[in-house]
């Protein structure tokens, strides 16, 4: 199945928000929107192997190293994330993905031409190109997720989120399986190039979007920034709700930190794949995240919203404590390694659709921006914890499998947390109140 054909696929009834365009034009955008997002997932995930692979097998980094580039990207988009957030509920928010999909491509397409004219890449390049296009692909993704909420509100929302990650399933599958073959023939560097013109072409779709945002508060009633900062934390954290979900977006940080910073190392190291071998391991879970995004909406419907989201902590973790046991049982190594990838990647799809439906339902229009950047935020934080304690226990085979283990256990706690809150306990979207615009507060 292509990704372009996915992600034309029917959506979900899309109703315009009041006074905005017909459905037909609604739906429109929102394929192409999830359109550009196939081609520009298919290339960063490409990216997302042949990077730490240039680096470990071609630049032979310590896994001190290999932590260093894993968590600059994400201290780059603790930086950005709060301030995008304001930005994106100030102004217009099909600008920002533009910018940050160019942005990208100009900054990705520096590796192939410093290898070409250069004779080759530092860690230094890399650790910087890491970094900057982290700051863009967080502005990024606070606009789609916001630009989403605006544009297909109410019970419309989960089954479009669920469409937009079974899109990043497939171009998971795709952009990993196409990086381990294009890193051994062309190279990680010009594997990475390919990646840089696939934001050109997102930015070219994102170009052709036409119907008009939500209107945004006028500029006579902005404040400060630290005002509008402060109030945008204050508004997603005085939701009760919303406490449960920041707190187990912080933990599913952890587990990414942990797995980012520790994952690769022990499959090359640990259990000495090759580079093609790891990409088709890593590209099974496109294929779960795939399946999980079209059975979301049936299986939330079946179980409940809250349980949907338990589930989902749940098994996430439970995934990757299966890694490890790849050492122990050589044998069943890719049996173990591949079942990881179907339960965690499927399972995270289910539990990122529904907390995201929950918060678009529940937070107004006029926050949304900052409300997603305040989760970014928390996620980025625990990434970069997890990145920490992975970098630190992590230097042996046996240290980067205990990282795995914390990693899925921590995930597996706080799922059973989230069973005993009221998430845990809510049956359907339609129980919770619909956020209205919140009106603009002016600075005493």
């Amino acid at each position: 199945m292509s990704i372009v054909y996915v992600a034309t696929m029917s959506l979900p009834n899309a109703r315009a928000p009041k006074g905005g365009a017909p459905t037909r034009a609604v739906r429109r955008d929102v394929n192409l929107l999830i359109g550009a997002q196939s081609v520009s997932t298919f290339g960063s995930f490409i990216t997302r192997a042949a990077l730490p692979l240039l680096a470990i097998i071609g630049l032979r980094i310590s896994p001190a190293e290999a932590a260093l580039l894993a968590a600059v990207d994400l201290v780059a988009s603790a930086l950005i994330s709060q301030v995008a957030g304001i930005w994106i509920d100030r102004l217009p928010r099909r600008p920002f993905l533009i910018a940050a999909d160019l942005a990208r491509a100009v900054l990705l397409a520096s590796i192939p031409l410093a290898a070409a004219f250069t004779g080759g890449v530092t860690l230094v390049h890399l650790i910087a190109v890491s970094a900057l296009s982290g700051m863009a692909t967080t502005a990024f993704d606070i606009a789609e997720r916001s630009y989403l909420a605006g544009l297909v509100p109410g019970d419309g929302l989960r089954p479009v989120l669920a469409r937009v990650l079974a899109i990043r399933g497939a171009a998971e599958f795709f952009g990993f399986g196409a990086a381990g073959i294009l890193i051994e023939r062309i190279g990680g560097p010009a594997a990475i190039g390919i990646d840089a013109i696939t934001y050109l072409v997102s930015a070219l779709f994102i170009t052709l979007l036409r119907v008009q945002e939500p209107r945004l508060p006028a500029p006579s009633t902005r404040r400060t920034a630290r005002a509008e900062f402060r109030e945008g934390l204050t508004q997603t954290w005085s939701v009760a709700i919303m406490r449960p979900l920041l707190a187990s977006s912080f933990v599913v940080g952890i587990y990414f930190g942990l797995f980012r910073s520790s994952y690769m190392l022990f499959l090359v190291r640990g259990l000495d794949l090759s580079a093609g071998t790891i990409g088709w391991i890593i590209a099974t879970g496109g294929i779960a995240a795939l399946v999980g995004g079209a059975l979301t909406e049936r299986l939330s419907l079946a179980v409940g919203t809250g349980r949907a989201v338990v589930l989902g902590l749940f098994f996430v973790g439970f995934g990757l404590t299966l890694v490890p046991l790849a050492l122990l049982i050589p044998g069943a190594a890719l049996l173990l390694l591949v079942l990881h990838q179907l339960l965690s990647d499927g399972f995270e799809t289910v539990w990122d659709a529904n907390q995201g439906a929950i918060r678009g339902r529940v937070l107004p229009a006029n926050y949304q921006g900052r409300a997603n950047a305040a989760f970014e935020g928390v996620n980025i934080a625990g990434r970069l914890s997890g990145i920490l304690v992975g970098g630190a226990i992590g230097s042996s085979v046996f240290g980067s499998g205990a990282s795995l283990l914390l990693g899925g256990g921590a995930s597996m706690l706080v799922g059973l947390i989230v069973a005993r809150s009221r998430i845990g306990r809510l049956r359907s979207l339609k129980e919770l109140p619909v956020a209205r615009q919140a009106k603009a507060r002016r600075e005493a």
